[in-house]
């Protein structure tokens, strides 16, 4: 059978199986947010695909005959509007409809983001009987742990840390760099490297807008420890990630988090926050180390209204937040300095959960039969989540695997 997918330069692979007894055809699309901002949560196939199934992502495909839709934090996405309309309950009742076949979360962080979205809805049960969870799968690195035998034999000339995120201050750019100076400062043997096009301040949903506010932390980046990198391919970013100690995403707001499972798949553990889909995978002291951030039921982090951003009290919160996270990241590397061999378990652990949790032959395994069961659907049936519709695993869950 065939599959349409949306044709992207790289979420969609997360997505969608990597390897499938199906034909995967990959289709150009209209994201009409080229068109109109706002209008980022549709999108339109190119014409005559011929498919059994779409599997859609994030956005709605706009007249297709069936489909299933993932997505990553909200459904519909309707960020802009402040109230329903006309185009946002559109969106509600294709997804409630019976052309939606299944509704899959790519965390059990955005089903409950779903269920807290929809709960006043009139049709909240027809969606949540398509609910349900699949997490991400990512193409799995060398067998071989590139950095086990030096630790092993205790050799470690810089302990490597590795940020990747082009919006630099929402995905904490700005604490890899007060860390690089933290370690700096008493001449420990840590390298910072940071892939970033550094997008900060207006074009994020967190960042200070405040005039000069990242000036210090650019200024970071000049640093002998600190190696900037402005752009690479993701096989060129792999590699570096294989060759670190550690991965580091101290985010203030990430869906899911996706450069962590990359580091775990070439037996890298990062250093994180504990926001979103994070805590569902990383856990701290087993394959990654997690820092103190405050964040609500969700797993939102808590902060000043977001309107407060161009002023000078939300500028200090925010510089605070930097400063207490990069403290901690330096208390939590310091036991790793004279002992690297201590970071083995955590590597082992990372690659394991990767094996366990992302690996293509998992998502494979449960999609190819899931595919066909929803093409034999008939349109006339009511969608509903099936017994064999089982969702995505948490680390706490696979805890006896990974001990």
């Amino acid at each position: 059978m065939r599959v349409s997918v949306y044709k992207d330069r790289y979420p969609t692979s997360f997505v969608v199986p990597r390897r499938s007894g199906h034909q995967i055809d990959s289709r150009l699309f209209l994201p009409f947010d080229k068109i109109y901002g706002r209008l980022d949560g549709v999108a339109l196939l190119a014409p005559f695909h011929n498919a059994d199934l779409v599997h859609a992502f994030n956005r709605v495909p706009i007249g297709e005959k069936k489909y299933v839709i993932s997505f990553e934090s909200h459904l519909p996405r309707r960020f802009g509007f402040e109230r329903d309309n006309s185009y946002t309950n559109w969106m509600t009742r294709e997804l409630s409809g019976r052309h939606c076949r299944r509704i899959i979360a790519l965390s059990h962080y955005a089903r409950n983001q779903f269920i807290d979205q929809t709960k006043s809805l009139s049709t909240s049960g027809d969606l949540l009987d398509k609910l349900m969870v699949r997490h991400p799968n990512v193409l799995l690195g060398l067998k071989e742990d590139a950095l086990a035998e030096d630790l092993e034999q205790g050799r470690m000339d810089h302990l490597v840390i590795t940020f990747i995120g082009a919006h630099f201050g929402r995905k904490g750019g700005c604490v890899a760099a007060l860390l690089a100076q933290k370690a700096h400062a008493e001449n420990l043997p840590l390298r910072v490297q940071i892939v970033s096009s550094l997008k900060v301040g207006a074009a994020t949903w967190t960042d200070p807008t405040s005039d000069g506010f990242f000036d210090p932390y650019m200024e970071m980046l000049k640093l002998p420890n600190v190696r900037l990198f402005s752009g690479l391919p993701n096989g060129d970013v792999r590699q570096m990630l294989r060759r670190s100690h550690f991965g580091f995403l101290p985010t203030f707001s990430d869906t899911f988090g996706y450069s962590i499972i990359e580091a775990m798949a070439e037996h890298v553990p990062s250093i994180a926050t504990p926001v979103q889909a994070i805590p569902e995978f990383l856990q701290d002291g087993v394959n990654g180390l997690m820092l103190p951030l405050n964040v609500d039921e969700l797993g939102h982090w808590v902060q000043p209204p977001k309107d407060q951003r161009h002023t000078e009290s939300y500028a200090r919160f925010y510089e605070d937040e930097i400063e207490k996270l990069a403290d901690h990241a330096l208390g939590a590397l310091r036991p790793y300095f004279d002992v690297p061999e201590k970071i083995l378990p955590l590597r082992r652990n990372a690659r394991l959960t990767a094996e366990k949790m992302f690996s293509p032959t998992v998502s494979g395994a449960f999609y190819d039969p899931f595919y066909e069961r929803i093409a034999k659907e008939s349109l006339s049936s009511r969608p509903e989540r099936g017994p064999l519709d089982v969702s995505s695993p948490t680390i706490a869950e696979l805890a006896d695997q990974l001990a």
